[in-house]
């Protein structure tokens, strides 16, 4: 009865809805109920017949005050006042547990929704670097196909020496605006440390243009231009990473003749 009608539902209905809850209120209502019965204060027996006693000496005193009592059946001030207090305290403990239960819900509910969120975020993520990397492939397709589909490119085919057959890498060599386009390559990984360089024969000499790492590279790499002189040949080496200044013949994989 210290509870409105409202809460009263309210608080049914959450016991309904969370069994926790209901366990929750059932246990302490049964602590309460065993608290009371514990601690229960009776009137003293012979307070009633002191009581009438009293009444009989003021009614003789002052009969018109008085008005006649037959029994006295209610309990004392004391023990109403100590009943109330301990249904309000009930009612507060029920509303509080019943607080706790649905905090204690909700923030299992938040931290359901913020790892499906966490994930969804992930794979999110994780789409956006593969459309990118695809992205990139797509640029790098565009630009080989641009390259091929030139009229002014020649592609030239080298292919592999006596020490390392089957090996095979197209240069396209454009000799009016001298640029080259490597790719197409069969090459091996090359040793740690190691890398390609792709060298153009030029009035006889080796000139270098540029290093190569199949490993690293996709599609066609454009190379460094010849500037100057007639290109007679394309050839590979593998050299030190940072190259060299002169080929290693006994490291060349792949040649061509123009």
């Amino acid at each position: 009865g210290l509870v409105s009608p409202e809460e009263s539902r309210q608080v049914e209905s959450m016991a309904v809805a969370h069994p926790e809850i209901k366990e929750a209120i059932e246990s302490y209502r049964k602590t309460m109920e065993a608290f009371a019965d514990t601690h229960a204060v009776q009137p003293p027996v012979q307070l009633k017949s002191r009581i009438m006693d009293a009444i009989r000496e003021q009614k003789t005193k002052h009969p018109e005050s008085i008005a006649p009592i037959t029994s006295i059946t209610q309990p004392n001030a004391l023990l109403l006042s100590l009943n109330k207090w301990k249904k309000l305290a009930a009612a507060a403990v029920i509303l509080l547990i019943a607080s706790i239960a649905l905090n204690g819900i909700f923030i299992g509910k938040y931290r359901q929704y913020k790892g499906r969120y966490d994930v969804l975020a992930l794979n999110q993520k994780q789409l956006f670097t593969q459309n990118k990397t695809l992205q990139t492939s797509v640029e790098h397709l565009q630009q080989s196909m641009h390259v091929i589909m030139d009229p002014s490119m020649k592609p030239i085919l080298m292919e592999g020496v006596t020490a390392h057959p089957g090996m095979l890498a197209t240069v396209y060599w454009d000799p009016q605006s001298r640029h080259a386009y490597l790719g197409n390559t069969n090459l091996p990984a090359p040793p740690s440390g190691k890398s390609y360089q792709l060298w153009a024969i030029v009035n006889g000499k080796p000139v270098s243009m540029g290093m190569y790492n199949p490993a690293n590279e996709k599609g066609l790499i454009a190379m460094e231009n010849v500037e100057h002189g007639t290109v007679q040949a394309f050839a590979i080496t593998l050299e030190k990473q940072e190259g060299s200044p002169a080929p290693t013949m006994s490291q060349m994989y792949v040649i061509a003749k123009i």
